[in-house]
């Protein structure tokens, strides 16, 4: 019994190598016969006045892409922004040099049409902002300030080339038990 149960699959691993064998035995078909040469005829030219009396169904129409106010199909869909655009870093402020969301505002003071705003940076410094100071890295500059927030207008570009805008509201902060 147990030299059965050793001689069955070595039997039937025979017959699957057999089985895949066999095809490769057989005789390769015979190639076909070449075809034979085409003959080629020279194409007639035509004058320019019989080209034009001749129907329109021979007339070729010839498509002509004009890129002119569109994307170059093959180019990058983000913009490698060049050196010269935008002022150099040593010109920026501190406030221009980060995102305008890392800055916090710590107080405002309403002067009439004069306010004025106390904005502390990332780096711990204090600065005092009023409608027209440029701050945030997106060439933004604060457009209103209220009681108790500073809006900044910030100008961006989408993947398409497109500029818009678009306001951030910074909040003035109030400390836990207290109230304005």
């Amino acid at each position: 019994m147990d030299l059965g149960k050793r001689t069955i699959p070595i039997l039937l691993l025979m017959l699957a190598a057999a089985l895949v064998a066999s095809p490769a035995c057989k005789k390769a078909p015979e190639p076909a016969a070449p075809l034979p040469p085409v003959a080629v005829t020279p194409k007639k030219t035509v004058p320019a006045a019989e080209q034009a009396a001749a129907p329109e169904e021979e007339k070729v129409q010839v498509f002509v892409y004009n890129p002119t106010g569109k994307r170059d199909p093959f180019g990058s869909l983000l913009r490698v922004k060049k050196a010269d655009e935008g002022p150099p870093e040593e010109i920026l402020t501190p406030l221009q040099r980060v995102p305008v969301t890392d800055l916090k505002v710590e107080g405002i003071i309403l002067m009439g049409r004069k306010s004025v705003a106390h904005i502390i940076a990332p780096d711990g410094k204090a600065h005092i902002v009023s409608i027209g100071t440029p701050m945030g890295s997106h060439k933004g500059k604060v457009v209103r300030i209220t009681s108790d927030e500073v809006i900044v207008e910030e100008q961006f570009e989408d993947y398409l080339g497109r500029d818009f805008k678009q306001e951030t509201v910074l909040r003035l902060r109030e400390k836990e038990g207290e109230s304005l």
